[in-house]
């Protein structure tokens, strides 16, 4: 009986099911596993969510163009850099790479980095997604909108019949979609435009290698967010802002303001110079800029060229505050100009010891200079043409020099054992500031010597206290003026007794036993700001220099931190390639700088 009652139980379930208003289920899908999660939809192997190209933009102008480059050709401001250590910067919208790269390996790539090639990897500061982001705004930088079109009507006539106008109809064996995540992050334009010659469902395709090249990019736009890179660009690049200045002869007597002389505009960031605009000056004296983006990290700063010499106005900022000015006003003072150099003198000039290790110290000279005419000093022309002002003496023994701004081979050069600068002098006091770094090797004591070619109103040594060394670092030679304790650190103070002459050596030895491992107190970046501090309570004004491309600190800002690194291993292996270093100094000097730039990168 139990049987019988187990029949008619389960034939009263069966009939239940007959009649219940939701659809019965294939056989065949009882038959199917359940659908698991694979690694493959996990955001890494496969973008969740289709990349967007728009988002991507934002993401590799300040992750990648430095290096890359604007267009992805591998020409970014740093490239050069790289390319100078025997490393590569490739460019990502070569054809010959870019066809044959399948998206999941450049993902990677963008992952992990490429040390080898002082790539970083961006798994800690990006997410899988805004990696893919990135990637769908490389591969439109390959893909413009001219191509794009061109491949959509090859793709209409030829495949949206089975495939579907964008791609959305599963077909072939196995069947697949074109907008399917997993299907395009496995598979190159390569292996997408052969796939156009495989089958008998493609037998009827005419399409020659290059067209099918077209249709492959369409099939994998059909998988992200296109966007326009060039419109992107240029959306930037405009703006309701409007800038205004008033050129001004600053010159007693002088010949006025050049009515129609062009006015330079640059935009920059802390990466460097964005964009350039160019206006006229009108016959009142005024210049305007229009359709400039208020952007928080853009600074603005106008330059003419006048009487042989070039000047700036003060960097301008726009407020993004919602009730903020669209217009921003200013002066771009003029002068006159003279190539006698008997008004230049240097009111101040302090050597700060900024880094301390155990067998080097990092020197940073700040020199304030001041203009007593009431002209403009723009010195003499060298023989390539450039202009031959202030000069600096070269420190003997120095590595790794480099300056805050524009450095060596752009607004500085060299010439046997001086430096020389090429930007005018404008008159007044604090006219111009000047800060040179370098490392210099150090054994307990270190003679040191600075030829200056002006006089020299103060100058002095600040160095930061140091802890668990043998003997604090000092400067032998200059009245010691002791421990000087402000909010950010702790640091000796060592001033000379008297003013210099033009010509005059400086002269005094840094002395004192380092312990042979960094300590705390030491650390560069820990004490920059204490030693400015010190700086300006002693009576620096250390404030920014006139023009913007030195506003970039180089130790607050870590896009700047990040080039500084690479210019400085750049020159380490050329020292060593030129013997100029111990090798033992050069590995470890360079370890120390790869392991910074690991660090920061990211």
């Amino acid at each position: 009986m139990w049987r019988v009652g187990l029949i008619v139980c389960s034939g009263l379930l069966l009939a239940a099911c007959t009649i219940t208003p939701r659809p019965t289920v294939p056989v065949e899908a009882l038959l199917t596993p359940a659908a698991l999660p694979t690694p493959a939809m996990d955001g890494e192997s496969a973008p969740m969510l289709p990349p967007s190209v728009e988002n991507g933009a934002v993401i590799y102008a300040e992750k990648c163009a430095a290096c890359h480059g604007e267009s992805g050709a591998g020409d970014g401001p740093q490239a050069a850099t790289i390319r100078a250590q025997g490393r590569q910067v490739p460019s990502l919208i070569d054809p010959a790479r870019a066809r044959v790269a399948k998206p999941s390996e450049w993902h990677a790539i963008i992952t992990v980095g490429r040390l080898q090639n002082l790539m970083p990897g961006f798994a800690s500061s990006l997410t899988g997604q805004q990696r893919w982001d990135v990637l769908a705004y490389v591969w439109a930088l390959g893909t413009p909108p001219q191509r794009l079109e061109a491949g959509r009507k090859l793709y209409a006539a030829q495949c949206a019949s089975c495939h579907g106008p964008n791609g959305e109809l599963a077909f072939g064996n196995p069947p697949r979609a074109f907008n399917d995540m997993p299907f395009l992050a496995s598979y190159s334009l390569q292996d997408l435009a052969d796939l156009m010659q495989e089958g008998e469902a493609h037998a009827k395709v005419r399409l020659s290698g290059e067209e099918r090249h077209l249709v492959a990019d369409v099939v994998r736009s059909f998988g992200y967010l296109y966007a326009d890179p060039a419109a992107l660009r240029e959306a930037r690049l405009r703006g309701d802002g409007t800038l205004t200045l008033r050129v001004v002869n600053g010159t007693p007597g002088g010949r006025g303001t050049p009515i129609g002389a062009t006015v330079v505009l640059r935009a920059y960031d802390t990466r460097g110079e964005v964009f350039t605009r160019t206006a006229q000056l009108d016959v009142s004296g005024w210049v305007t800029f229009t359709a400039l983006p208020r952007r928080s990290d853009y600074f603005y700063q106008a330059e003419l060229d006048y009487a042989k010499g070039r000047f700036y106005a003060p960097p301008l900022q726009f407020s993004t505050a919602a009730t903020a000015t669209t217009v921003l006003s200013d002066m771009l003072p003029i002068f006159e100009t003279t190539e006698d150099e008997s008004n230049i003198r240097i009111a101040e000039m302090h050597f700060f010891v900024q880094e301390v290790r155990p067998r080097q110290l990092t020197v940073v000279e700040i020199y304030q200079f001041d203009n007593l005419s009431d002209r403009a000093y723009i010195g003499k022309p060298s023989a390539d043409g450039r202009r031959r002002t202030l000069r600096l003496s070269k420190p003997a023994g120095a590595q790794n020099l480099r300056f805050d701004g524009l450095g060596l081979g752009q607004r500085f050069f060299e010439d046997g054992d001086v430096i020389f600068d090429t930007d005018a002098v404008v008159p007044g006091r604090g006219a111009m500031r000047i800060i040179m770094l370098y490392e210099v090797p150090y054994r307990d004591r270190l003679p040191f010597e600075r030829k200056v070619f002006y006089p020299v109103d103060r100058w002095d040594v600040i160095i930061p206290e140091l802890e668990g060394v043998q003997e604090q670092l000092r400067a032998e030679g200059l009245v010691d003026r002791g421990r000087q304790v402000l909010a950010n650190g702790v640091f000796y103070l060592f001033a000379a007794d008297r003013p210099a002459q033009a010509g005059e050596t400086l002269r005094f030895t840094f002395a004192g036993r380092l312990a042979p491992a960094d300590r705390p107190g030491s650390d560069a970046r820990a004490l920059g700001f204490g030693l400015i501090a010190l700086g300006v309570a002693i009576g620096l004004a250390y404030l920014v220099l006139m023009r913007v491309r030195a506003l970039r600190e180089h130790y607050r800002d870590l896009g700047e931190v990040r080039q500084t690194l690479l210019r400085q291993i750049a020159r380490l292996d050329d020292a060593f390639a030129q013997g100029k270093l111990r090798e033992a100094d050069y590995h470890e000097q360079r370890q120390r700088l790869k392991a910074e730039l690991r660090e920061i990168w990211e």
